[in-house]
């Protein structure tokens, strides 16, 4: 799986203007059809069908699917429904009441929340950093009422930033998955890229 820019034209582009690098061998990727549909269920419980590129490598020959930034690798939920969740949280919701409110398995909402709750710290920090990058006037970042709080805020405080600075952005869930690199909620312990 590569992680691409959220505008599939601009990925279309970028892949036929061989401007795509393996991520194995660094060679130059190229078009190779589709992957399979895939369903991506939106705050609101609608259900949203796509279907993601895939590309192959000119060198090795392995393929690899092109996944929008925007959107967090092998979920099939709206990074906007976590922060729903997660936002539910921190105001002190139990997990259950959490997931009959989304209209989601309690399995499902717990393991995001405990993931969560485990990185919060390190969340924070990252998107402080974030922050600080995109609008070095800001403040202080006052802290919240718990660790989640404060990833939280961070989270918001970043994504407001990037919108003074760089325009129109994705909702602000979309934009923390694009700043994790699709790890937010990824079982590795690999950094989140850095925003310089």
């Amino acid at each position: 799986m590569v992680i691409v820019g959220s505008d599939p034209k601009i990925v279309e582009q970028r892949l036929i203007a061989g401007k795509l690098a393996c991520p194995r061998c660094g060679s130059v990727l190229g078009r190779w059809g589709w992957a399979r549909w895939r369903s991506l269920r939106c705050r609101g419980g609608s259900d949203e069908r796509w279907r993601p590129r895939r590309a192959r490598c000119r060198k090795c020959k392995a393929t690899h699917v092109l996944w929008p930034g925007i959107l967090l690798p092998r979920r099939m939920y709206d990074p906007e429904v976590v922060g729903a969740a997660a936002a539910a949280k921190a105001a002190g919701a139990a997990h259950a009441q959490i997931a009959r409110q989304l209209g989601l398995a309690r399995s499902t909402v717990r393991g995001w929340l405990d993931r969560l709750d485990r990185r919060a710290e390190r969340i924070r920090a990252h998107f402080t950093r974030w922050a600080y990058w995109l609008d070095p006037s800001l403040d202080a970042i006052d802290p919240r009422a718990s660790p989640l709080g404060d990833a939280l805020a961070a989270v918001e405080i970043a994504a407001d930033a990037a919108r003074r600075r760089l325009g129109p952005q994705p909702a602000v869930w979309a934009f923390a998955a694009a700043a994790t690199g699709g790890l937010l909620l990824a079982n590795t312990s690999a950094p989140f890229p850095d925003p310089w």
